[in-house]
């Protein structure tokens, strides 16, 4: 039986037998909130009623029953949780204010009022990961303000998330709104820690300060592919603010959650800078929030060529890889060459999840033609980087295909601390062993000999695979050139390496970290190399053409740092800009 039903003496519904529902005072997709009397306790609360589509799991059960224990004095009290065939009911204490949306949106917070604000929040959020719970949906609607100076901050819906969070998926507006506060894990549908709450909380952090969230778009698809790409630096909307306070809310929010500052070394950062802000420049730094709201044209020009640059180069990529295709077979009508080519790179301009998959089947149909066997090899392969690549991020993931391209120009060592910028981290150096990858295998199906870099013969002949239909048979004929020259396995080990320290390190915010970022990845690239001889004793390093070569790409990589802007003084992208486009 519905225990949301009437009392007999009067028109206000009566929930649990025991909470008289006063009055409306939220409402979300699928959940509402109230002011209510607790009859038996004889005090004022608040009903959160959230409507059931999916039976209520076990995990989010107790997940909502372990938040129900919390107790903090910057967390909303829960008193009850119960649920019925249609909602599930959470009972909580009543906190009279404002909610920090409401703050933010009236601009009535000073720069030291939001570190303070974001410092209650840490230390309600270091409470419940203490007790196993992860709260997952912070953002400025669910920090609840005091009306007191200074303000006392509530975080409420802790174990909701888990509660709503299949109902909000069906919401095109509450995804939106939700997702706008997500760390890129969460986004992307991955298993969360509690370092997702550290980077909603610096994401809600950076609103306070910049005036507005840099990620909301119109359409959930938008909101995730800003997320994907990272916010602008806060020094950027806010350059009178320190370059201390900047690193440390990127360092909260890097994408990466195990590089990602974790919640106490984030409040720590937050209290070593609390000096540095005083209340008297509460007027100049609503002004300046206010500023940042209506970027200049220069700013609003640059920013859009800033947006359209990186889709750009992936459909340069694009076409790139499918000329190579397109121009050595015999498959495909020439009077489709300009068509195919044209097609693949604006399908991976304008939908760049999509455009993978056609040019995935524009390289593979040849090769299925050729050898049946290895078309399922290659279809394999395409399947899994897919799925491993490119929903995240998929600006970078035709990367690889750069590597082939600048080892055709006879720069391919450029590519492994190039692949570390461009991924950060396990991204990066997964980035740089496929670019090894696919370089040896461009030089291997072509015929080159030498090999570049390595200086080996190349014996293998692809016509071993023509109508090959066993898979197994096909992966051994790939293998065996490896087989025969194991250094050809070592190389896309050696170039991982190299972009550790890149990933690490370029940041563009420091130009000292960036050049020891770039001389350590180039120190581990010649040491690589220099090994082989070590590791595989019958290989002999061609030294003088490789140090050559090694030396004319280290010089084009200290030429290309110097002279790229840093992230600190780049324009912002369209999205950045805190007004909507």
């Amino acid at each position: 039986m519905d225990t949301l039903t009437m009392r007999k003496n009067g028109p206000r519904p009566l929930v649990l037998n025991r909470y008289e529902l006063l009055e409306r005072i939220g409402r979300g997709g699928f959940s509402t909130v109230y002011r209510a009397r607790d009859h038996k306790m004889e005090r004022l609360v608040a009903v959160k009623v959230v409507q059931r589509i999916d039976e209520l799991t076990d995990r989010a059960a107790r997940e909502a029953r372990a938040a129900a224990k919390l107790s903090h004095p910057n967390i909303v009290t829960v008193f009850e949780l119960a649920e019925d065939e249609n909602n599930v009911y959470l009972v909580s204490e009543l906190v009279e204010g404002k909610t920090l949306a409401n703050r933010i949106s009236s601009l009535s917070l000073s720069d030291l009022d939001c570190l303070e604000i974001t410092l209650q929040v840490l230390d309600a959020l270091g409470h419940a990961h203490e007790r196993g719970v992860i709260h997952r949906d912070i953002k400025p609607d669910n920090i609840m303000l005091s009306a007191t100076d200074p303000y006392e901050v509530k975080v409420m819906d802790f174990g909701i998330a888990q509660l709503e969070n299949t109902q909000r998926i069906t919401r095109q507006g509450d995804v939106v709104g939700t997702l706008a506060y997500m760390s890129p894990e969460q986004a992307d549908g991955r298993t969360v820690d509690s370092s997702t709450d550290t980077y909603s909380t610096a994401l809600t952090l950076y609103e306070c300060l910049a005036g507005s969230n840099p990620f909301r778009a119109v359409t959930a698809a938008e909101t995730v592919g800003r997320v994907q790409g990272g916010a602008l630096p806060l020094s950027h909307v806010r350059p009178d603010l320190t370059e201390d306070l900047s690193l440390l809310v990127e360092a909260a929010m890097d994408p990466d959650p195990a590089l990602r500052l974790d919640l106490t070394a984030f409040a720590a950062g937050i209290e070593r800078l609390l000096p540095d802000f005083s209340d008297d420049e509460q007027a100049t730094a609503v002004l300046r929030r206010t500023d940042a709201n209506h970027p200049s044209v220069y700013n609003e020009v640059a920013g859009r060529l800033s947006f359209v640059a990186p889709r750009a180069a992936n459909a340069a990529l694009a076409a790139l890889a499918a000329w190579a295709v397109v121009s050595h077979t015999t498959l495909y009508p020439k009077g489709w060459s300009l068509g195919l080519i044209a097609g693949v790179a604006v399908l991976e301009a304008l939908l760049p999840r999509i455009g993978p998959v056609v040019l995935s089947a524009i390289m593979i149909l040849p090769a299925a033609f050729f050898s049946p066997g290895l078309g399922v090899v290659l279809a394999a392969a395409a399947a899994a980087y897919y799925l491993f690549m490119v929903p995240g991020r998929p600006r970078s993931a035709l990367l690889p295909i750069l590597a082939a391209g600048l080892g055709y120009m006879g720069i391919g060592l450029v590519y492994p601390a190039a692949a570390g910028v461009a991924g950060r981290f396990r991204r990066g150096l997964a980035l740089a062993l496929l670019g090894a990858v696919a370089l040896t295998g461009l030089q291997l199906a072509s015929g080159s000999s030498p090999l570049d870099y390595l200086g080996v013969a190349n014996n293998w002949n692809p016509a071993a695979l023509q109508d090959v239909y066993s898979p197994w048979k096909a992966l051994s004929i790939l293998a065996e050139p490896v087989i025969q020259q194991p250094v050809l396995a070592l190389q896309p080990v050696i170039w991982l390496l190299a972009a550790l320290p890149a990933a690490l390190l370029i940041r563009r915010r420091n130009l000292l970290a960036d050049l020891s970022g770039l001389l350590l990845a180039n120190a581990l690239l010649l040491a690589g190399y220099l090994s082989l001889p070590y590791l595989a004793p019958s290989y002999r390093l061609p030294l003088g053409p490789f140090l050559k070569t090694f030396t004319l790409c280290v010089i084009i990589q200290f030429v290309l740092l110097l002279i790229s802007p840093s992230a600190k003084h780049r324009p912002p992208l369209p999205h950045e800009c805190t007004e909507e486009t």
